[in-house]
């Protein structure tokens, strides 16, 4: 039975309900409030994709690895290498083993305890006797003697109103919020990992446009040289030819920093050495691009899946049950002892069927004079579940938000791309036009220059508008909630 904790408080502060009456009425009950999930209203469908929605609510396709819809067996196997060495997940797995710790703890105050005692003593006593007492009772008394004890000690207490029930059932909800917040930590690795690796790629890409590029130059200056040599044009040609391809060699360092700092970043989210990373990812490979379309689930099912929704509501639980363990300080603390060994003064005959021995008894305790601590501590808990309740309810809202951004970012982001890719086949027939007209002596220079410079800008705007495009991807499935099931699976990379 569950006393309503309105019901509990008015009774404990009446004063005209006898306190005894009140304990026998919460005899075997469990105080505080039981715990239900909250009621929260979701939207039925997504602004940001209304026509891109599985109406099912199907959470099947979201707990697939979603980073092989890249098609990129190097990323694959980070993935699985991560999941298995990486140290926040680790960390993670070990608040899971003290969680689950504290539970078997919590649950064991529910059952007796019992210790095997041995000990021995010796004392005398100093006791003042009354006037005509016989000196020999004084003298026997007085005299020192021994005390041998051995057996089994045993107690129980007896939760009656619940407290350890509850403390149980906090420590439960608090292990299984632990063992999704490992989920949670593992979800934000792979991420970062997916993050990481595309940066790399990227600048892979830029920087072997960068090598293009002074191949371009080189070529260009070879032609300006030609013409210069045959009186077709002057010496300023060959100089703003020969600045240039200066000024494009500085790229080459520029993005081979940013990529061997990528390269670091991501051996650390591997949990590996320095250079363990560049070891997989040193061949240069293409930017990695999705082939399929994103299905949205239906919100509710994309709350339901997320790993910090589910931690959030497992906190809640557990500060509901507290509420309870705070409520049962008010009540008597009872606990039955015993006692069944060989108790004896004479070491001789200590160990023969005359010393055996047995007590039981009882004890309660209840804090009738506490001057508010107990009420204080009670509403600390009542302010800690409306606390985990208001954290619930705004993961919930960012939770919602987060898709909405990620999609919307997405689906831009792809349009972007798309009408980038044409205006950079659009400035590569430029350039090639270009420098046509200016070998034949139709144009100046300075048009060759100016749709180099053009070309280069769109490769490398093209280059960034691939990965980010795969980055905003991978935060579309981020923000879903899936794509750790299927990793915890899998065996680590040897």
């Amino acid at each position: 039975m569950t006393i309503n904790p309105f019901i509990i408080n008015k009774l404990i502060h009446s004063r005209y309900i006898a306190l005894p009456a009140l304990c026998m009425m919460l005899t075997a009950c469990k105080v505080g409030p039981d715990y239900h999930k909250p009621d929260t209203a979701l939207p039925k469908s997504w602004q940001s994709a209304p026509d891109n929605v599985n109406a099912t609510g199907s959470i099947i396709q979201h707990e697939l690895a979603w980073w092989q819809g890249l098609h990129d067996p190097v990323l694959n196997q980070l993935m699985v290498q991560a999941a298995a060495g990486n140290w926040d997940v680790k960390v993670a797995g070990a608040r899971i083993s003290e969680a689950r710790s504290v539970h078997n703890a919590a649950v064991a105050t529910l059952f007796p305890t019992g210790d095997l005692m041995a000990s021995a003593s010796r004392q005398a006593n100093q006791i003042g006797f009354p006037s005509g007492a016989p000196d020999s009772l004084k003298s026997a008394i007085k005299q020192p003697f021994n005390i041998f004890k051995t057996g089994f000690d045993a107690s129980w207490e007896l939760d009656l109103f619940g407290g350890h029930r509850r403390e149980a059932e906090s420590a439960k909800d608090a292990w299984e919020a632990s063992i999704i917040s490992r989920d949670d930590s593992l979800i934000s690795v792979l991420a970062e990992v997916a993050h990481s690796y595309i940066d790399i790629r990227q600048y892979q890409a830029q920087l072997q446009i960068a090598k293009d590029t002074l191949t371009t130059d080189h070529e260009i200056c070879a032609i300006t040289e030609q013409k210069l040599a045959l009186g077709d044009t002057a010496g300023l040609d060959v100089a703003k030819a020969q600045a240039q391809q200066e000024h494009d060699r500085t790229q080459l360092p520029y993005y081979q920093n940013l990529l061997t700092q990528a390269e670091f970043s991501l051996d650390v989210l591997l949990g590996e050495p320095p250079g363990t990373a560049h070891k997989r990812v040193g061949v240069m490979a293409v930017i990695p691009v999705a082939d399929k379309n994103i299905v949205l689930d239906a919100p509710a099912a994309v709350i339901a899946q997320r790993p910090d929704i589910r931690t959030a509501e497992r906190k809640l639980a557990a500060a509901t049950a507290q509420q309870g363990v705070a409520l049962a300080k008010f009540f008597p603390d009872i606990s039955l002892t015993g006692f069944v060994g060989l108790f004896n003064t004479n070491a001789g005959s200590f160990l023969t069927a005359g010393s055996k021995s047995w007590s039981m008894g009882g004890n309660l305790l209840w804090p009738i004079l506490s001057y508010g601590s107990l009420a204080a501590n009670l509403h600390a808990t009542d302010a800690k579940q409306q606390e985990a309740l208001a954290i619930y309810q705004k993961a919930i809202i960012a939770a919602l938000s987060d898709v909405e951004r990620s999609f919307s970012a997405y689906s831009q982001q792809e349009r972007f791309r798309q009408i980038l890719t044409k205006a950079t086949d659009s400035d590569s027939s430029v350039y090639q036009i270009a420098l046509g007209r200016y070998q034949v002596g139709l144009a100046a220079f300075l048009e060759v220059l100016d749709a180099q410079r053009r070309w280069y800008a769109s490769q490398n705007q093209l280059a960034l508008a691939k990965a980010q495009t795969a980055q905003d991807w991978v935060a579309v499935y981020k923000s879903l909630g899936g794509g750790w099931e299927i990793v915890k699976s899998h065996p680590p990379i040897p």
